[in-house]
């Protein structure tokens, strides 16, 4: 069994069984305290415990701590003991977590166990600390309470509640679960001077039970008007923040109107919201019923293909529900891909939908920090926003695409090669690298149209674009020039790399056989003119233009051949 698996399963019953057996022995030992200042304090951690306060980052704290202190406070006479105090402080926070947290917000049993065990053994374990305290260390010329005592008990109660819930968090709490609350140190601390005051002065003056009371309900009116502002300034920063990004998503989108800058886009942006160690976005194939990766995975462990059902990413996608996973190797049923994850690797998935269609998927990717439900839930606002943008870019693209394609033949035009290319001799010359450009003409094209009609003629058309296609590798820029001319452009290519491909090209094509309705077997030929850059030329234009006289040269040598343009150069001078 695996270690985080075994720690998952027992930690919440080991700490429900050490606070709960912790509060059996104390009750025993001293019994229950009841009063009507109980009673009314435990009303009040109820209330706190119900009324959580969502802070950002999404933690939550609760405002119990206030009465917990004053029940910590409080003597019934002058014959209490200090765990008398301690006794009371129990019963109001296990009273509150018990009514406030499991009741009124209801909470699975399992949760509202561990919840009241944890809380029965920070307040006694905190109490254990103030009764030290109160018997060791001076009061500190302070009249109504014992502060050092006091102050070690804040600190001990509020670290322990955060710690004793922090590590259940991190391994147990799953994307549909909401965080527990605990005591924040900070929070605490803020707070502590009032339930002091208030005690102070109902010390001091010697003030009834009614007067009492009458202090606490502002108390708990200025408390519940503070959370209401947390809540609300935290809602607030959190509107800015989305809307900032929901921003960068357009910026992403006007800037260049492409599937990759705008998945890059994305990724930076939610980035800004949730950290992670790296931000994938896949975008959905409907020709290959795909989900590719089009955001460059520097690690190179992410699948760069998901099928739909394969692996823990396909199961989101079947589902279209987004999940968590903080550990990948203890998830069922991976995919290959997915198994070369490390350990500890954290996963939030979610799906990216427009107009209810699944259009991408999102995965966020942390190592050895896991994602909790806060995450999850600010990445869920934005992937609708997300998802739309990414479709807007799909659309663009396959638009963009038609636009630069011939559909005769499924090559791209002259326009749109004659853009790419440039960028690509662009790139070419910040590596210093060269390149070729191969311009291919059918020999003798308008005699096959004259002799056996437009239709064969359309049918060699579609028969070399395809040779040329087959003969070039993925990262070439392959074209229909025009008429019977094509032109194809090899990054990195030297004259006799581009010499090895062109000579590829002719003899396919001088091996194909076109065959007519009629049955009449028609074949083709090819000259080929090229041109290498720097050498020829600088830049796209030029060297069209010199492997379009190449060509030409190799026509007039005989047809069905390869010509370099420096042949062409030196044939003209003997000439």
């Amino acid at each position: 069994m695996e270690k985080g698996s075994f720690l998952a399963r027992i930690y919440p019953y080991v700490i429900a069984v050490l606070g709960l057996g912790a509060l059996v022995v104390v009750g025993v030992q001293h019994g229950p305290i009841w009063s009507p200042t109980v009673l009314l304090l435990a009303t009040i951690a109820i209330l706190a415990e119900w009324m959580v306060v969502r802070l950002p980052q999404g933690n939550s704290t609760t405002m119990s701590f206030v009465a917990v202190l004053l029940a910590l406070l409080i003597r019934r006479d002058d014959a209490a003991t200090a765990w008398d105090q301690v006794v009371q402080a129990t019963e109001v926070i296990v009273a509150g977590s018990l009514v406030g947290y499991g009741v009124l917000r209801r909470q699975r049993p399992g949760r509202v166990i561990f919840y009241v065990g944890q809380y029965a053994l920070v307040s006694l374990i905190a109490g254990a600390v103030f009764v030290l305290v109160s018997e060791t260390v001076s009061p500190w010329g302070v009249r109504t309470f014992h502060l050092p005592a006091v102050v070690a008990y804040t600190f001990t109660y509020s670290l322990l509640s955060t710690i004793l819930v922090w590590p259940r968090n991190r391994i147990i709490v799953t994307a549909v679960e909401e965080r527990f609350p605990k005591t924040d140190p900070l929070v605490a601390f803020l707070l502590a001077p009032l339930p002091l005051l208030i005690y102070y002065l109902y010390g001091l003056r010697q003030f009834s039970f009614p007067a009492l009371l009458m202090g606490l309900v502002p108390l708990f009116a200025v408390l519940a008007a503070f959370r209401l502002y947390i809540n609300i300034d935290t809602a607030y920063g959190e509107v800015r923040t989305l809307y900032r990004i929901s921003q960068g998503f357009m910026a992403a989108l006007s800037q260049e109107e492409t599937v990759q800058v705008v998945a890059r886009g994305i990724a930076n942006s939610l980035d800004q919201l949730v950290s992670c160690d790296q931000c994938l976005v896949y975008s959905y194939n409907p020709e290959a019923n795909e989900f590719v990766l089009v955001i460059d995975d520097e690690s190179g462990l992410a699948p760069p293909v998901i099928l739909s059902g394969e692996g823990v990413l396909g199961q989101v996608i079947s589902s279209v529900q987004g999940r968590i996973v903080n550990d990948i190797s203890l998830a069922e049923g991976r995919s290959p891909a997915e198994e070369r994850w490390p350990r500890h690797t954290a996963l939030l998935i979610v799906p990216l939908l427009a107009e209810s269609d699944l259009v991408g998927l999102l995965v966020l990717v942390r190592h050895k920090r896991p994602f909790n439900a806060e995450n999850f839930r600010l990445i869920s606002i934005l992937a609708n926003q997300a998802g739309i943008v990414l479709k807007n870019a799909q659309l663009y693209e396959r638009s963009q695409q038609l636009a630069e394609t011939d559909r005769q033949l499924g090559l791209m035009n002259q326009t749109a090669f004659r853009q790419r290319a440039q960028r690509t001799l662009g790139r070419v010359q910040l590596t210093q690298h060269r390149a070729a450009l191969l311009l291919a003409d059918i020999d003798d094209f308008r005699v096959v149209n004259n002799t056996y009609g437009h239709q064969v003629g359309d049918l060699v058309l579609q028969g070399v674009a395809q040779v040329l296609k087959e003969s070039t590798a993925d990262g070439n820029l392959v074209a229909r020039y025009g008429g019977e001319e094509f032109v194809a452009l090899l990054p990195g290519a030297d004259e006799a790399q581009a010499q090895e491909v062109a000579e590829r090209i002719r003899s396919a094509v001088e091996k194909y056989v076109f065959t007519t309705d009629q049955g009449a077997e028609v074949r083709a030929t090819i000259s080929v003119g090229i041109a290498v850059f720097p050498d020829d030329a600088r830049d796209v234009s030029g060297l069209i233009k010199k492997a379009d006289r190449a060509a030409y040269l190799a026509k007039r040598m005989g047809k069905n051949r390869i010509c370099l343009y420096e042949d062409r150069t030196s044939r003209a001078a003997e000439e």
